[in-house]
């Protein structure tokens, strides 16, 4: 069972913040070798959906930014499941959940990504095609994805 959590930037409380900033930490400049600036000035203008397990466990998390704060379309982002979490299927469950928090924010309108190329397939298989790409972000191949309305 998972709890959700979906705040603004102000309603998070220091222990989100601090979870949510340790996990991408985590998972996209240590786990991924990758040094880029995470804190980039949109989590203030974001929701923030966290996913918890037993005993408060931190298991994933996406950032929904607004129509306008990134493209024109609602964006989806620094979308995670830890690696304690991998492998049951949350990946899927939480964009699930992404996609019913932005419809319910913004209306039936098409949602972007950035996606790391090796996760293309799986963007697909939730409803999003290839609009650029791919191309280099931060030493990792990308491609720009657009699920329609």
């Amino acid at each position: 069972m998972i709890d959700w959590t979906f705040e603004t930037f102000d309603s998070l409380t220091c222990a989100d913040l601090y979870d949510i900033l340790r996990h991408r930490q985590d998972v996209f400049v240590l786990e991924q070798k990758c040094f880029y600036p995470d804190i980039d000035g949109k989590d203030q203008v974001a929701r923030h959906l966290i996913g918890r397990g037993a005993h408060s466990t931190f298991l994933a998390y996406m950032r929904i930014l607004g129509p306008g704060d990134y493209y024109d379309e609602p964006a989806l982002g620094r979308i995670l499941v830890t690696p304690e979490a991998r492998g049951r299927g949350l990946a899927r469950t939480l964009m699930d959940e992404g996609h019913a928090r932005a419809r319910a924010l913004y209306g039936d309108v098409p949602l972007r990504l950035n996606a790391q190329a090796y996760l293309k397939d799986f963007y697909e298989s939730v409803g999003y095609a290839i609009v650029r790409g791919p191309y280099d972000e931060d030493g990792i191949p990308h491609y720009e994805m657009l699920k329609a309305a």
